[in-house]
C-alpha cells in the first residue's frame, strides 16, 4: 500500500499538465491538483500558508486533503486517513495548492488571462456536468458541487488555473528537442548488458510444523492487522427506473394535425433532380461543349474534348440547386426534361452547361398518410421529455433530503438492497454473490465519498436506465473474528517464521560470498534447502518490454555495483533471494548507431520538458512569495492522523 501511495504522490507539475489538465478533467477534474481561493473555514480563521496575496486556511487545506483521500481510497479501499497522511497526502495537497496559486498569480503578472467565456465552454464540455440528454445540465452541475462540497467560484477558479496551465505549461513542456550527443549516454545505458547469479531460499523449507497456540497467533494478528483486514464495505439501498417506469401521455389527433400543419413543407409534393455539369472559363468553350452534348455526345466526353471535366451532383431540390448556381440557372434546369442539355448560363466562376440526369418526383402526403410517422416522432419526443421530467423530479427529491423509501413509494419503484460490498462489487460475507454488471456505476459512486443515508442518482445505461441509491450502512475496515481466520493465521505464521530462517541463511551466504567464496560454495556451506544457483541477466532495454512486469531479481541486478552481492526478500513470506552481479557490458556511446540514438532521443524530450515546467513552477513560487506556518501544518497533521484531538 505504501508503495502505491508513493507512486500516487510521485507526480510533478509537468506530469499534472501532461496527464491531468489536457482533456482528462473527468468527474473530479482536478480537485486534488490545483485549488480555488474560496475558504472552507479553518480553525479560528488561521492560515496555514500564504501564496503571494492569497491565504490558504487550515479548514481549506483539511477539506482538500479529505477530497484527495477519497480519490485515493477508490484505488486503495482499505486505506486509512492516517496512512494517507503519513505517506505524503497532506504535504502533496499543500504543495499542489501552492503550485496552483503561484502559477495563477505569476501568469497574471506575465499578462496571461482567461475569459469567462472560456471557462463557460470548459464547464459545458465536462461529462460530469451532463444531464440525461448528454448535454450540459445546470442541475447536474449544482448536484456535483453539492456532493463534493464545492462552490461555483471554486470550480471556476480550478478551471481558470487549468486553462492557464494549458496556455503556458504545454508550450514549455513541448519545447525541448534532444541533441544526439545528449542522448548517446542514455542509449549506451539502455544497451547495457548484465550477467549474474541468483539463488532462491524458500521459506516453506524452514516453516515450523507445530501450533504456537492462540495467544501467539493473536499477537501475530495484532502485528499484521492490515494483512488480514477486510477493506471497508458498504450496504447499498437502491431503486431502479428506466423508460418503462415512466408513463408517456398518448398522442391526440389534434396534436398530430398541429404538427402536420407546422411542417407542411415536409409533406408537400417535391421534385429532386440530379445533374451532370461542367463549368467552362468562357462562353465560346461553353457553346462548343453544349453543341456536342446536344448532338448526342456524353457531357463528360464533350467536356474532356475541351480539356475540362464534368461532375455529377447529388439529388437536389430547386432551392438547393439555386444555392449552388443561381435562381435563373436552377429555374431553367428544373423546366427541362430528363436528358436535355441546359445552358450555357453565366455564373460567377464561368459558364455552366448542365444535363438533366434524373428526375425524382415525390407526391404530397395527406394528413392520413403522414399520421403514423408524425405519431411515432411525437411519441418519441414525449417519451424523452417524460424520462427527463421523471429524472429531474427524483433529483429534486434527493436534493430535498428524501429517503430512498420515500422516493420509491412516491414513484412506485421497488427498493432493493445489496449485501456489504467492496468497491469491486464483491461481497465477502456472501460467497457467490455477483451484482449485475449494469450496477457498476452505482457501486463505484457509492465509494466516492458518499455518507450514510445520502441520496444519489447513477446513470446505468445512458439516457435509458438509472438508479437512485444511498449508502444504508458502512462496515468499517477490520479483521474478521479470530475463530474465522485461525487456520489462515496459523499458515501465515508458519511461513513468517520460515521467512526469518530463510533471511538469516541469505545473510550468511552474502557474508561468505563477500569473503571470497563462490555463490554455490557459500550456499552449500550454509546448508540451505534450496534449488541450484541460476544464471540471470539480460539487456536493460528489454526490461519491461511489451508491458511485462520486470522480475524483482533483474530489477535489483541492474541497480547493483559490479562484483557486489545482495539479498532480496520475496513478498508474501515466500522466501529470500541472493543476487550476485558478475559482468557489466556497456557499449561506448560514440560507437552506437546514430539511428538508434535518434530513436532514444525522441522519448527523452518530454522528460526534459517536464523539468523545464518544474523550473518554471519553482520560479513562479519564488516570484510571488510563499510562506508556510509549520506549526499549524503539524497541528493539522496530528489531527488527521489521530495523534492529537481536533482543535489542539
Amino acid at each position: 500500500m505504501i508503495t502505491n501511495l508513493r507512486r500516487l504522490f510521485g507526480s510533478t507539475i509537468g506530469k499534472i499538465i501532461a496527464l491531468a489538465f489536457i482533456g482528462l478533467i473527468g468527474i473530479l477534474f482536478a480537485l486534488g491538483d490545483v485549488t480555488g481561493n474560496a475558504s472552507f473555514g479553518g480553525l479560528g480563521g488561521a492560515n496555514v500558508a500564504k501564496v503571494g496575496n492569497t491565504d490558504i486556511g487550515v479548514g481549506e487545506l483539511r477539506e482538500r486533503v479529505r477530497q484527495s483521500y477519497n480519490q485515493a481510497r477508490q484505488q486503495q479501499p482499505g486505506l486509512t486517513m492516517a496512512a494517507f497522511v503519513e505517506s505524503g497526502g497532506l504535504d502533496q495537497a499543500l504543495n499542489q495548492t501552492i503550485d496552483g496559486l503561484a502559477f495563477e498569480q505569476f501568469a497574471a503578472k506575465l499578462g496571461f488571462a482567461v475569459s469567462k467565456r472560456q471557462i463557460d465552454g470548459r464547464i459545458a464540455d465536462i461529462p460530469a456536468f451532463a444531464g440525461v440528454s448528454g448535454k450540459f445540465d445546470q442541475k447536474a452541475f449544482e448536484n456535483f458541487m453539492s456532493q463534493n462540497g464545492l462552490t461555483e467560484a471554486q470550480v471556476r477558479r480550478e478551471l481558470k488555473q487549468q486553462l492557464l496551465l494549458e496556455q503556458i505549461g504545454v508550450p514549455i513542456g513541448s519545447l525541448p528537442r534532444i541533441a544526439l550527443g545528449i542522448a548517446q549516454p542514455y542509449a549506451a545505458l539502455l544497451l547495457e548488458e548484465r550477467r549474474g547469479q541468483a539463488l532462491f531460499i524458500p521459506a516453506s523449507a524452514y516453516a515450523p510444523a507445530g501450533d504456537p497456540g492462540d495467544a501467539a497467533l493473536k499477537t501475530y494478528l495484532a502485528q499484521n492487522k492490515s494483512k488480514f483486514t477486510v477493506p471497508e464495505r458498504r450496504v447499498l439501498q437502491y431503486a431502479l427506473f428506466d423508460r418503462s417506469s415512466v408513463p408517456v401521455p398518448t398522442i391526440s389527433d389534434a396534436e398530430i394535425a398541429k404538427a402536420y400543419k407546422a411542417n407542411a413543407a415536409q409533406f408537400a409534393a417535391t421534385e429532386t433532380r440530379r445533374f451532370a455539369q461542367v463549368i467552362a472559363p468562357d462562353q465560346a468553350t461553353a457553346n462548343a461543349i453544349a453543341t456536342k452534348a446536344r448532338g448526342g455526345t456524353p457531357l463528360a466526353a464533350a467536356a474532356q474534348s475541351a480539356g475540362l471535366s464534368a461532375s455529377t451532383t447529388s439529388e437536389l431540390t430547386l432551392s438547393a440547386y439555386a444555392a449552388q448556381s443561381s435562381a435563373a440557372t436552377a429555374k431553367a434546369a428544373f423546366a427541362a426534361k430528363r436528358g436535355e442539355v441546359v445552358g450555357p448560363t453565366q455564373e460567377g466562376l464561368g459558364w455552366i452547361v448542365a444535363r438533366v440526369e434524373s428526375v425524382t418526383a415525390k407526391p404530397a402526403r395527406s394528413l392520413a398518410d403522414a399520421t403514423p410517422e408524425i405519431r411515432a416522432e411525437l411519441q418519441k419526443n414525449k417519451a424523452n421529455e417524460a424520462i427527463v421530467d421523471f429524472y429531474n423530479a427524483i433529483q429534486d427529491a434527493v436534493n430535498g433530503g428524501a429517503s430512498i423509501e420515500e422516493i420509491a413509494a412516491d414513484r412506485k419503484l421497488k427498493v432493493e438492497q445489496t449485501p456489504a460490498l467492496l468497491p469491486s462489487g464483491r461481497a465477502p460475507g456472501v460467497p457467490g454473490f455477483v451484482p449485475a454488471p449494469e450496477l457498476a456505476p452505482m457501486v463505484s459512486g457509492a465509494f466516492q465519498g458518499s455518507e450514510e443515508g445520502e441520496g444519489h442518482i447513477a446513470t446505468l445505461v445512458e439516457n435509458e436506465k438509472f438508479a437512485v441509491y444511498s449508502v444504508k450502512s458502512i462496515v468499517v475496515a477490520a479483521p474478521p473474528p479470530f475463530a474465522d481466520i485461525r487456520a489462515d493465521l496459523l499458515t501465515d505464521w508458519r511461513f513468517a517464521e520460515g521467512q526469518k530462517v530463510a533471511r538469516d541463511k541469505a545473510r550468511t551466504i552474502v557474508k561468505a560470498v563477500e569473503g571470497g567464496k563462490g555463490l554455490s560454495e557459500a550456499a552449500a556451506a550454509a546448508a540451505a534447502n534450496m534449488a541450484g544457483v541460476q544464471t540471470v541477466g539480460g539487456r536493460r532495454a528489454d526490461l519491461g518490454r511489451d508491458g511485462k512486469p520486470v522480475p524483482p531479481e533483474l530489477a535489483l541486478l541492474f541497480s547493483m555495483a559490479k562484483g557486489s552481492v545482495k539479498t532480496l526478500e520475496v513478498p508474501g513470506n515466500r522466501g529470500w533471494m541472493v543476487i550476485a552481479l558478475g559482468e557489466v557490458d556497456r557499449p561506448n556511446p560514440k560507437d552506437i548507431d546514430p539511428a538508434r540514438v535518434a530513436a532514444i532521443a525522441q522519448p527523452l524530450a518530454p522528460a526534459f520538458g517536464n523539468e523545464l515546467v518544474e523550473q518554471f513552477a519553482a520560479e513562479a513560487k519564488r516570484r510571488v512569495g510563499v510562506t508556510i506556518n509549520k506549526d499549524l501544518l503539524e497541528q493539522l497533521r496530528k489531527e488527521l492522523t489521530g495523534t492529537a484531538p481536533v482543535g489542539e
